[in-house]
């Protein structure tokens, strides 16, 4: 069966609500699709996620039948692959699910540095 236009935009747009739904419920970042996915200059790319900590990252989705078979043979079974092209910035090349841990890490530090603050803050409050 030969992908339609319409069915791979529709294939495209569910992946890319899923990345979404899962950064939001399993990591506690922000994350939304971006209008017209990548079809306005001012909104580019697939989805937009930001940390706890304010840091804003764009994410571009791909969903292939086959994946990219060439990182997969790449990385063996390691976590992650990192390639960098000549003249370039290197890339990272991972499990979904290691990023959400990465991000539910994140958050989760940065919750903690805040409780350490507020503990800081009523020390301060308390001695005065």
């Amino acid at each position: 069966m030969v992908l339609t236009a319409r069915s791979a935009k529709q294939k495209g747009s569910k992946f890319e609500k899923k990345i979404v739904d899962t950064i939001k419920k399993q990591s506690g970042w922000h994350a939304r699709k971006q209008p017209g996915s990548g079809i306005f200059a001012d909104f580019k790319n697939d989805v937009f996620i930001m940390s706890p900590l304010g840091q804003k990252f764009i994410i571009e989705c791909k969903k292939w039948k086959h994946g990219w078979r060439t990182g997969d043979k790449a990385k063996q079974s390691a976590d992650m692959l990192i390639i960098e092209k000549d003249f370039g910035n290197p890339k990272v090349y991972m499990e979904y699910d290691m990023l959400i841990n990465f991000m539910k890490d994140i958050k989760y530090l940065h919750e903690e540095n805040e409780k350490l603050k507020e503990q800081l803050n009523d020390k301060d409050n308390d001695t005065k």
